[in-house]
């Protein structure tokens, strides 16, 4: 359980260093601009409505990243548990392959 905590805050250390970090601080504004589709000068003419627009884009855009790395993260744990349980199947399979492929060669 402790070394969960240490990876976790190790983790969240990194991304917050990578966030900050000077070549990637230039990025933000083109980057917010580009996922709400206002621009700053949008954003500091018109408040109100503008705002929610641009979190909404944010909120949407964040979840369909969501979504794709958690699907990534449950199909690779799909192919994991595939190869998991036929182990001995794709062993005795590979040394046919070996086999022939000595021969042959």
């Amino acid at each position: 359980m402790i070394t969960t905590d240490i990876t976790l805050w190790l983790a969240f250390g990194a991304g917050f260093l990578s966030f900050i970090s000077p070549c990637c601080l230039p990025l933000y504004p083109s980057f917010l601009s580009y996922i709400t589709g206002v621009s700053v000068k949008d954003l500091t003419e018109h408040r109100g409505i503008l705002q929610r627009h641009a979190l909404l884009h944010t909120l949407f855009f964040v979840l369909g990243f969501s979504v794709i790395f958690v699907a990534l993260g449950l199909s690779a744990s799909l192919v994991g548990e595939i190869f998991s349980n036929n182990r001995d199947l794709i062993r005795q399979l590979g040394a046919i392959v070996v086999i022939i492929w000595d021969l042959l060669c």
